[in-house]
Parts: structure tokens; sequence; C-alpha cells
């Protein structure tokens, strides 16, 4: 491809995922076939509506959207596919062409339970449901993020070419997050990049054997036992290639498996982290740790909930700007990596106690028959 025959944007986008390529492993991120002009020009016309200039060029020049499961963006097959399923009933094209208006979609999508408070619940249901058809008219959906969260581009009315985040189910509304789609998706592969780049000095890396495997869709909780320290515990894995639900078989991170991996706990609004400044007079745990009674990794839910105690040793930031420190954790010989977690005054050699879900990154799987897979 020739990069005078395409757009700034496309350019961009072309060296940006060369870049990406260079740190992705055996996992690409890869498309879904372009589509022809003409190809584009039926959507438009099926949905009575011309698509963002940008978006365009990104369906005929890069691709019908990402091709593995979990990736942005959408192709527009699974983009209706994933409106049809917020709604609860399929929908026609045309239905994309309807002017969207931001004033409705938050009206739907906001905690006022206060407007049906005066009607039967029949009247309520059938309110509710015709609010949310006028709410998502106009969008096609670019990222289904889970739990009712959905990353939208408007392509019809006032708003047309801009992107907003929508929180479907938890009474957040919606949230403009881009002027357009260009702009977004060249900041999400940036940012794509520069945790890609982090991800490689981020903390420790280390051997470990599977000893158990509990699937749940795209996640996975691995229970594995160090390889060069004896020492079992538990984390979370999130697989979005390898989709597997709790009963079925899997392919990827089978008993028995060795991995490669790091470890990390990141502060988000479905896994929040609690933390409590220790004395820094009492002593790390010990390098030997008595399993019974020591809490330096202690297992508290069901799935992989934590409470971890360690040291910090060091502090950096991601070159995106968000606050990132390794816990040295003496028991597990480990580092944990911890982000997003603000803590006033935090300084080296301070003593935390941190609760909540940890994560691995798993960079290496090696099944006993000594083939091998990368992920990236």
């Amino acid at each position: 491809m020739m990069f005078e025959q395409t757009s700034e944007f496309i350019h961009k986008v072309i060296l940006l995922l060369e870049e990406y390529g260079s740190y992705q492993g055996q996992a690409p991120y890869t498309f879904n076939e372009k589509l022809s002009i003409s190809e584009v020009e039926k959507f438009e016309s099926a949905a009575g509506v011309r698509l963002p200039q940008d978006y365009r060029d990104f369906l005929i020049h890069i691709g019908n959207g990402a091709a593995a499961k979990q990736q942005f963006p959408l192709s527009l097959s699974h983009a209706k596919d994933c409106m049809d399923s917020c709604l609860q009933e399929e929908i026609g094209l045309e239905y994309i062409g309807r002017p969207f208006s931001a004033d409705t979609c938050n009206k739907a999508f906001q905690n006022e339970d206060d407007l049906v408070d005066d009607m039967d619940d029949d009247d309520a249901e059938e309110y509710f449901n015709q609010l949310y058809r006028d709410a998502l008219q106009g969008t096609l959906t670019l990222h289904h993020d889970g739990c009712g969260y959905y990353i939208v581009m408007v392509v019809s009315g006032e708003s047309a070419g801009q992107v907003y985040y929508i929180d479907t189910c938890h009474g957040q509304g919606i949230r403009k997050i881009s002027d357009s789609f260009a702009e977004y998706y060249l900041k999400t592969l940036e940012r794509k990049i520069l945790e890609r780049r982090a991800d490689l000095d981020r903390n420790d890396k280390f051997e470990c054997v599977i000893t158990q495997v509990r699937l749940g869709g795209n996640v996975r909780d691995l229970t594995v036992t160090k390889t060069k320290l004896p020492y079992e515990f538990q984390f979370e894995y999130f697989c979005p290639s390898d989709f597997a639900r709790e009963g079925e078989r899997t392919e990827l991170t089978k008993v028995q498996d060795r991995l490669v991996v790091s470890l990390y706990m990141k502060n988000v609004s479905f896994s929040p982290l609690d933390y409590k400044k220790l004395d820094k007079s009492v002593s790390p745990p010990p390098s030997q740790p008595d399993k019974s009674s020591d809490r330096h990794l202690q297992l508290i839910g069901e799935r992989s909930e934590h409470i971890v105690i360690g040291q910090v040793r060091r502090l950096f930031k991601y070159d995106t700007g968000e606050l990132a420190f390794p816990l040295y954790v003496q028991g597990l010989e480990q580092e944990i990596l911890i982000q997003g977690l603000d803590i006033p005054d935090l300084s080296v050699g301070e003593m935390l106690e941190i609760r909540g879900r940890l994560c691995g990154e798993v960079y290496q799987i090696t099944s006993p028959d000594s083939r091998k897979k990368t992920l990236g």
C-alpha cells in the first residue's frame, strides 16, 4: 500500500501497527478482511447514513474490525450483534440512521427511578424499553467492555463522528471520550504501545507450573507452584483469545503446563484495591513462610482476591503517566506490580498491606510435550 494514496490518519495507523507488531510475539493484533467501497456503500444505503470519513477509511484500508475476540474495534456485523444483545431484540440497520441524542441517552442510563414512581409495572417496563430503544439509535458499537459498558461512535445527528462511553447497567450514563474515531483510535493504539513497552520491563518474570485451572470464559484462575521456590498460590489470567467456560476444555493453560509470568494488582472500578500502611519497623515476612499462618499472600475470596504484604523497593511511572510500583513480597521472593493506586507520600521502604484481585501476565506456555506457545 502506498502511503500517498491514503489519508494522514491511515498513514499513522499503518506506522503504529508496525511498531506495535514488534512487541506482540506470536499473538498479533489482526484484522478482518478489508471492505470494498461498494460494500461500505451498501451498508450505508441499508442504514440510511454515511459513516464518518475516518471510519470509512479504516474499513477500506485497514480492515472490517479486529479479528480476535474482545478487540477494538468490532466488525460491522459484530457491532450490530452487540446492539441487538443490549436492546434484547433484533433491530434493522435503519435504526443506526436515526438521529442520536445525548440527552435521551443519559436519561435512559442514569439513575432516575423517580420517573416511574407513579406508573404500574407494565407501563414502567414499556416506558424503559422505549427509552432504551431511543437512547442508542444513531450509534455504532466499537467495543463491548463487558458488564454493560460500551464504546460507541455516533453516526447520525448533530454529534455524528463523536465517540462516547456508555454505562447501560450501573446508572452512570454516558461520557464523551473523543471528537472523532481517528482521534480515539490513535490514542488507543499509542497507549497499547506504551503499555507493551512497560510490560517488557515492569517487574519480575518467573517460572511456575500449573496445578489447577478454573475456567470462566475469557478469564481463568490458575493455581501454580513456583519452580525455584516450592510455594503454591492462585492468580487470575485474562485470555481473550481462548474463550472456555467452566467444565469445558482448553488447549491453553492446562495442568502441568509450565508458565513464564509476572504478577500485578490493578485498581479499577470493577476491582478496586484497598491498602494499609504498616509500621516500617515491622520486619518483612520470612523468606520461607509458614503457609498456615503467614499472610504475605493470603487468598481471601472464592476467585483470585488476596491480601498481599510487601515492601516498596522502587517507584516509577509508565510513559502513560500512571503511577505504578513493584511491591516486593519477601516470602514469595517476587515483585508484584501495583497499578493505579494513589497512596499519599508513598516512599521507598514503605511496608504495605494491599487487598484486591491478583492477576498475572503470561509470557510463555510450555506444555509437557515441550511444544511452546508464546502469548503477547
